[in-house]
């Protein structure tokens, strides 16, 4: 891939605050493995990868995962990942009822 074609940071469609953290460590440009891995582990696919030490093979699993994790923190605030609908609570209610109770 060309420079000109290189895939920067700031479009792999990373959550702000990864980009701000990315920036903060002062890397400008994805190294080779992270803009190859990155846009496909962002996919969910599985990966395999290979690169020399110091290639920023850490940062190209990790970047995903911090992203996965903060997309699904936002789910959570949003009410998106609960059981069914409604308060959590109001599903373990019923069950707790069914339990014989013990003295």
């Amino acid at each position: 891939m060309e420079d000109s074609e290189a895939l920067g940071f700031e479009h792999m469609g990373l959550d702000p605050r990864l980009l701000q953290a990315v920036t903060d460590m002062g890397w400008s440009r994805p190294t080779l493995i992270q803009e190859k891995a990155i846009p496909l582990a962002l996919e969910g696919k599985d990966l395999l990868a290979r690169a020399r030490t110091g290639s920023g093979k850490t940062a190209a699993y990790a970047i995903p995962m911090l992203q996965l994790l903060l997309h699904r923190k936002a789910s959570y605030a949003d009410g998106e990942a609960r059981c069914g609908s409604g308060d959590p609570i109001s599903h373990i209610k019923p069950l707790a009822a069914r339990q014989p109770e013990t003295s």
